[in-house]
């Protein structure tokens, strides 16, 4: 009986939903800045305490001004910048985010389109199931593998994964250990896109979070894909003159790296 209870709650939209609080803290927005800076504190419902809260950083952009630009760090004995915030900075982006996965020869895991230059193959499996790019015409687009094509013609491209959420809704079968940083990608449908990093969750967590509608209210998350996270997750984010950008360094060094650049 009891089983068959667990079973049914599980399979109820919104059980697993309700457990999350969703406060936001966003920081009063510079009018200098185009991006939109999104700070939210989570907890589980009932928790309290300082410690209870953990935080999720969005940055949002709009397509007709903005877009990806996939920044190649090269060799792990040769990286092109010592920091996130270097290559942000030395590649005129407002914003970015650590990429994509790599190897333990720190070539990248699938496909890598930087400026142009492509390096590794179209791969396949979990953990490249997704495809986040600019193409010839500098539109961005998060996407299925499935539904990408030569057409695209990208200029700027990582494969990373698993999705987090699509169409609106937690993608199932997320993994529910393996609690840690994660950075990600988010599209609204429409013309709206982000970078995120947020405090250690699970897969399954951030997937079930980034579905609410409290997250972001005005640009509900249609889809969500997880980047390479853990030690590899930091988060840049120029807030203008007089303002100290926020910046969360990965831990180790990376090969890629995702910026938002004017268009």
């Amino acid at each position: 009986m009891k089983l068959l209870l667990a079973a049914i709650l599980f399979l109820i939209p919104g059980i697993t939903a309700a457990q999350w609080k969703i406060v936001d803290d966003s920081p009063a927005q510079n009018p200098k800045v185009p991006l939109i800076h999104e700070k939210k504190l989570v907890s589980k419902a009932g928790d309290s305490g300082f410690f209870a809260s953990r935080r999720i950083d969005l940055i949002w952009f709009h397509a007709d001004k903005h877009t990806f630009r996939v920044i190649d760090n090269g060799p792990i004995d040769h990286p092109n910048f010592p920091t996130l915030a270097s290559a942000m900075r030395k590649n005129h982006c407002l914003a970015g985010v650590n990429g994509g996965f790599f190897l333990k020869d720190h070539s990248p895991s699938g496909l890598m389109v930087s400026g142009g230059s492509s390096i590794g193959k179209f791969g396949h499996g979990g953990l490249l199931s997704g495809v986040v790019l600019s193409s010839g015409n500098r539109n961005p687009y998060v996407l299925r593998r499935a539904e990408y094509g030569p057409a695209y013609k990208p200029t700027d491209l990582i494969q990373a994964g698993p999705f987090l959420v699509d169409q609106g809704k937690t993608v199932t079968g997320l993994s529910p250990r393996n609690s840690r940083r994660r950075s990600f990608v988010l599209h609204d449908g429409g013309k709206w896109f982000a970078l995120g990093l947020s405090d250690a969750f699970t897969l399954a967590e951030l997937g079930q979070i980034l579905a609410q509608a409290e997250i972001s209210p005005q640009r509900k998350i249609h889809r969500a894909l997880n980047l390479d996270g853990g030690t590899s997750s930091g988060l840049f984010l120029d807030r203008g003159e007089r303002v100290e950008p926020i910046h969360i360094e990965p831990f180790k060094t990376v090969r890629n790296f995702i910026g938002i650049v004017e268009r």
